[in-house]
């Protein structure tokens, strides 16, 4: 009985040990096995050494193993018999790009664009070099060409590019910090009788690292014929890979129609294919009352385009509830610059002026917004703009603008 141990271990170990005997190159490749597979081609190249078939294979086993020279010996024998062979420039391509050499693999990706332009995979190439070079010029050129690509072959063919754009956008390798300011106006006509409202502010960022900011800004605002000073800090902070957090803090020293204090936290998540979804608190403390403000948000990328839905709760103190619902569609385009179209509608609870605990008025509201920013030629210069109108229920309707000058040094 003892003796039969043995004889069924070894019986196991040779079930269990994947076969070192291919019948063909396909079985030892599909094993990972590319010097069994090189062999096989060897030897029948052997027979056949002119076989453009076998040696395509051959120089793709090759780069496999790293041995990019002789790779690309053989695909420039092979593109020497056919030029505009799309299978041939993009092993080509590609075996330049796995050596490190970016720069030559653009431009021989361009070189096999030119003569096969409706190679999906030429085109997945090329937007990959341009991201692997990690610039902000690199950047730019891979998010024209894969909204192009998208537009050509669909989205899903480049769902994983699209995503690795996004994290390096918002940090990653080749990330250069930045510091932006920006000096704007608001004005809005009210009906009912009611003042103008009015503002002006200043506000800076500080991009100092991959998916880090800094922010401020001071502000001063015109409602209700009362006037309020107010200064604001905050920041956006990663926490692990996939989450990022915001922490503000507000005050004002007049605190007449602002609140005299304000804190906010709100923590995001990457979700898969292109969702996100985000969590916030808002606490406000008045001069005699308070409220709070609870918001869920859940947005994803199409291409070059973004929507967002977002819910309100809002809970003053003493009253009820109030729910506020907002859609949002945003378009990007020259890399940075952005365009928004915004509709909202529910309950929302603002501060009348008035002293005392009912200072907090909460009525129906509904708003209709256009906002964006547009960065200039240079990339130094940009306007903001904000168009909106709001209805307050019957209490009043808002029309209103606000444009601003921004400033990256």
């Amino acid at each position: 009985m003892i003796a039969l141990f043995p004889t069924i271990f070894l019986l196991i170990v040779c079930l269990s040990a994947p076969a070192l005997a291919y019948e063909n190159p396909d079985q030892a490749i599909a094993n990972k096995d590319f010097a069994a597979a090189e062999a096989m081609v060897r030897a029948d190249l052997q027979g056949n050494p002119r076989s453009g078939e076998l040696n395509f294979l051959l120089a793709r086993l090759l780069a496999w193993q790293g041995r990019y020279d002789q790779a690309l010996s053989l695909y420039e024998a092979l593109l020497a018999q056919e030029p505009d062979n799309g299978d041939y420039l993009l092993g080509n391509a590609q075996t330049i790009f796995w050596s490190g050499r970016t720069d030559g693999a653009l431009i021989a990706v361009k070189k096999g664009l030119a003569l096969a332009p409706n190679s999906q995979q030429l085109w997945q190439l090329h937007i990959q070099i341009l991201l692997a070079q990690g610039n902000d010029d690199g950047l730019q050129q891979a998010a024209l060409l894969l909204a192009e690509a998208e537009r050509n072959f669909g989205p899903e063919p480049f769902t994983d590019l699209r995503s690795r754009l996004q994290e390096l956008r918002m940090g990653g390798s080749g990330f250069v910090p930045r510091r932006e300011a920006e000096a704007g106006l608001t004005y809005e006509h009210l009906t009912k009788g009611y003042a103008e409202w009015k503002s002006a502010y200043l506000e800076g960022e500080w991009l100092y690292a991959p998916r880090r900011v800094l922010y401020g800004k001071t502000r001063i605002t015109d409602r209700f014929s009362l006037s309020d000073e107010e200064l604001t800090l905050g920041t956006y902070q990663p926490l692990g890979s996939l989450y990022d957090y915001q922490l503000e803090i507000s005050g004002s020293s007049s605190y007449e129609i602002l609140p005299k204090y304000l804190l906010f936290g709100g923590l995001s998540r990457k979700l898969p294919d292109q969702w996100d979804a985000t969590i916030g608190v808002r606490h406000s403390e008045y001069s005699a009352t308070y409220s709070n403000l609870y918001s869920a948000n859940l947005g994803r990328y199409f291409a070059d385009q973004r929507l967002d839905y977002t819910l309100y709760l809002g809970k003053a103190e003493a009253a009820s509830e109030t729910y506020t619902h907002r859609l949002q569609w945003t378009s990007f385009y020259d890399e940075r610059s952005r365009v928004a179209l915004y509709v909202a509608a529910g309950q929302e609870t603002e501060n009348s002026g008035d002293p005392g605990p009912a200072q907090l008025i909460s009525s129906s509201v509904f708003s209709l917004g256009l906002v964006g920013r547009h960065w200039l030629i240079d990339d130094r210069w940009a306007l903001s703009y904000e168009l909106w109108r709001h209805e307050q229920g019957d209490r009043y309707t808002r029309w209103g603008g606000a444009l601003g000058i921004r400033l990256q040094f």
